[in-house]
């Protein structure tokens, strides 16, 4: 709002006249302009990351998802690598989603236009005795109304943002490379001693005091607690070494006892008579009674995929390892075929009914499908991945249906 005082005389209206282009080019210097500018940082996602000390899910997600949230994405996409999204080891190469472009928008800035700055005070033009008297108004010019990003929003109408547009994104990658056997399968699938003396050492229980006096001997342990573990005379552990925790189960006639894992543990101090270790891997209940070995290796068997035979190796149900009435998905079948006879984790068995030798003979009938995750020298364990009849007793013939590459 501008105020113009004009004394009223003929020589004050002429001086107006002459002054007023002056006053419209010192009014016009005053004007701003809006420049709307638009800044675009590319950020590459990369790739790949490789797990360096100190890390987790949590924080490699922060660094390359900015949401720490999206930690479960990087998870499904490297269940292959990562058996357990708390422990990650330095030297594990994580994958993550392919190189994607984000882009963010920058607010609009508002520059001078002309000399304003010195214009802004000649608003007073003196004409012999009288003035023409130019008074800006100084009151600010309203802020611009907020941004769709700026405004408050409520749950339920929030706009899309950076997090969600990428775990859309990560969603489309659901084809995974295959991994016919999984570390865990592998170690919580359970085995027979096959009659074998193996060096057991005792685990003695949790060393924790619980703050209220049990009632029981055993004390239990979970996952990241620490249990105290007497080895045998003749071992020698060091820090570092991983175990097996198993309960040693029945005994099956001919083939020694069924082990049953209950996790892993890795050692974290070596005193005199026991050793002190962390569990990292929990399948069942881990307590005072439980036996501990030296953990067997893992060898991945790659992203290879099993291929079909025909008239395959042929063998028979040994037992379960869990006595089930009925057998069910994820249930153990030993088989009397080991590594001797060619039997690989990733193999693919088949438990079936031969057909009947009646007048009216029922066709052939396959009950249930058997992965191979984990093998001795003349037996196997086999995972079941497939029920059709749930109806399987020990001694039932099972035959290999898919092989993996040699």
């Amino acid at each position: 709002m501008r105020r113009t005082t004009i004394c009223r005389s003929n020589q004050a209206l002429l001086t107006a006249l002459l002054a007023t282009p002056f006053l419209v080019t010192a009014l016009g210097a005053q004007d701003t302009t809006r420049v709307d500018s638009t800044r675009v940082e590319a950020a590459q996602i990369p790739t790949s990351h490789v797990v360096v000390r100190g890390e987790t899910l949590w924080s490699i997600s922060q660094m390359y998802y900015g949401d720490p949230l999206l930690w479960p994405e990087i998870y499904r996409l490297n269940t292959a690598v990562v058996e357990d999204p708390h422990w990650i080891y330095p030297g594990e190469e994580l994958l993550l989603a392919p190189a994607t472009t984000l882009a963010q928008g920058d607010t609009a800035s508002t520059v001078p236009q002309g000399a304003a700055a010195d214009t802004v005070h000649a608003d007073t033009v003196h004409a012999g005795g009288d003035t023409i008297a130019v008074v800006a108004d100084t009151t600010p010019e309203p802020p611009p109304p907020p941004g769709v990003e700026e405004a408050y929003q409520t749950i339920f109408d929030r706009s899309r943002t950076r997090s969600a547009e990428i775990r859309d994104i990560l969603r489309a990658y659901v084809n995974t490379a295959y991994h016919p056997v999984r570390r865990g399968e592998f170690y919580s699938a359970g085995w027979l001693t096959e009659r074998e003396n193996l060096p057991w050492a005792k685990v003695l229980g949790n060393t924790a005091q619980p703050a209220i006096r049990r009632l029981s001997e055993h004390t239990s342990a979970g996952e990241f607690e620490e249990i105290a573990i007497e080895p045998p005379r003749s071992a020698s552990y060091h820090v570092g070494d991983s175990l097996l925790l198993a309960r040693l189960d029945r005994e099956e006639v001919g083939w020694g006892q069924v082990v049953v894992p209950v996790g892993v543990a890795r050692v974290t101090a070596v005193q005199s008579k026991q050793v002190l270790a962390e569990v990292v891997m929990q399948f069942g209940r881990i307590r005072a009674d439980r036996v501990a070995l030296p953990l067997e290796p893992y060898k991945d068997p790659g992203i290879v995929r099993p291929t079909l035979v025909a008239q395959g190796l042929e063998g028979k149900v040994v037992d379960s390892r869990d006595q089930h009435p009925l057998v069910g998905v994820q249930h153990i079948y030993f088989i009397d075929k080991g590594r001797a006879d060619g039997v690989t984790p990733g193999d693919v068995f088949e438990i079936y009914q031969p057909a009947a030798g009646a007048p009216r003979p029922a066709s052939e009938e396959v009950r249930v499908q058997l992965l191979i995750v984990h093998t001795r020298e003349h037996s196997a364990s086999g995972l079941v991945i497939g029920v059709a009849n749930p109806d399987v007793v020990p001694g039932m013939p099972v035959r290999l249906v898919k092989k993996m590459p040699s």
